[in-house]
């Protein structure tokens, strides 16, 4: 398949006020009219490739639809619904707003009800409808004896807590939801084993919660290729000769290719492909070069099967969403530094993961801004409080990253529309090869 063909963005404000605090200074606006905060978390599927993507709505009241539906529209989550189908967590009373239904296409969102939607007639009714007219519904089920009540040809997936699903449910439910025809989507999903049971029960899609962890079972050491894309990257960061970076790469054709396959995949806006080392330094240029290698770490440099590697894409949409964000909160004219800065930060975060090694000892490797450093290593300063805010919302505790983003000043829409711009971005690249 053919990859698509989109440029490697970098945002950089033009003059003028930053916008969030245009979004945040609008006049007349109070703290209750402001728009709720969106998160957008993927869900994977058996193979661990992104499948659909999960939305959660924090702390909007039951009356707020309209609002609700707004919030999306400014998002952009239609677009994103494109890319892959949505999880709308969904409360029974927005239902009855054509203006919440309408922020979807029926073929690309699952509307997420809690099982209180099963002692509400109205709503069920309500669902009824929506079911008839090709809307895919689901349920959340957290309690005994909630199953055994799921109205027929109502809802197409049930949504269940990996922990209660493992621990609670018994033989009998596990093998009656199996053939019940429900598609299950399984949340808390915080250890690879885990995961794994999951999948033997035949659950459809995945949290990814777990990708970072450690999956325990895996080798112990780092791969040298990957070590060797430090040293690449080292040179990379310290200007080094364009000679002494090809003599590296003519040393390694897999590290060449993995190279080569990973600019291809989310392209940059060239007419052809390209071919050689050579071409990605003269079409990307040292600033983006840079960039790229700080995504190959995460690739795959062994394995010919091409398979989802749902870690580098966590780690692609964490620096993407940080380079956005950090932009928006710089002056313009510091907003280059604070880009370059943001996406470092963002996708050196999940380097200890992958490598198996105390992030200090990755890092003492790399000459890295003091700021980039402080951040990974102590999450201080602007940069740290940011990554914390940005890997807070992969969470459960959505509450606390809303209030972090909210002291860093920066708006919902601002931070929903850098979460659709960044998970896009994360998307494109396990496209074709």
């Amino acid at each position: 398949m053919r990859s698509p063909r989109v440029r490697l963005p970098v945002q950089a404000n033009g003059a003028g006020e930053s916008p969030i605090k245009q979004a945040q200074n609008e006049p007349g606006q109070h703290a209750s009219e402001r728009p709720p905060f969106i998160f957008f978390r993927p869900l994977l599927a058996g193979d661990q490739r992104w499948a659909a993507l999960e939305s959660v709505v924090v702390d909007a009241a039951p009356e707020a639809a309209s609002e609700v539906a707004r919030a999306f529209v400014a998002a952009g989550s239609a677009d994103l619904g494109k890319a892959l189908p949505m999880v709308m967590w969904t409360a029974p009373e927005w239902l009855a707003s054509q203006e919440f239904i309408a922020t979807s296409e029926a073929h690309q969102a699952i509307l997420l009800l809690p099982a209180r939607v099963l002692d509400d007639p109205e709503s069920l009714a309500i669902c009824q409808h929506l079911a008839r007219r090709g809307r895919h519904l689901g349920l959340q089920i957290d309690e005994p004896g909630a199953i055994a009540r799921i109205p027929e040809k109502i809802f197409d997936h049930l949504q269940i807590d990996s922990a209660y699903a493992c621990y609670e449910l018994s033989a009998l439910e596990v093998v009656h939801l199996g053939r019940s025809g429900l598609r299950l989507i399984a949340g808390g999903v915080d250890s690879h084993v885990l995961f794994d049971w999951l999948q033997r029960k035949h659950f459809h899609l995945c949290d990814g919660s777990f990708v970072t962890s450690i999956d325990p079972r895996s080798d112990g050491g780092p791969h040298t290729a990957r070590l060797k894309v430090l040293k690449l990257l080292s040179l990379v960061i310290q200007d080094a000769d364009t000679r002494e970076l090809e003599e590296i790469f003519r040393q390694d054709a897999q590290l060449s290719y993995n190279l080569l396959r990973l600019v291809n995949s989310v392209a940059v806006g060239a007419q052809t492909r390209i071919s050689s080392f050579r071409q990605a330094i003269a079409l990307l240029g040292r600033r983006q070069l840079q960039r790229w290698l700080q995504l190959l770490i995460y690739a795959d440099q062994f394995g010919a099967d091409h398979k989802a590697n749902p870690l580098l894409q966590l780690a692609a949409a964490r620096g993407r969403q940080m380079e956005l964000l950090g932009t928006a909160l710089a002056p313009a004219e510091e907003a280059q530094e604070a880009a370059d800065q943001g996406f470092m930060t963002g996708i050196f975060s999940l380097l200890d993961v992958l490598l198996r090694l105390p992030l200090g000892e990755i890092l003492g490797e790399l000459p890295l801004p003091v700021e980039v450093a402080a951040a990974l290593l102590q999450r201080a300063g602007r940069l740290g409080e940011l990554l914390t805010a940005v890997a807070g919302g992969e969470t459960k505790d959505l509450a606390a990253a809303r209030d972090k983003l909210a002291s860093l000043g920066i708006a919902a829409a601002v931070h929903a529309r850098a979460q659709v711009g960044a998970l896009q971005w994360a998307i494109k690249i396990n496209e074709g090869d």
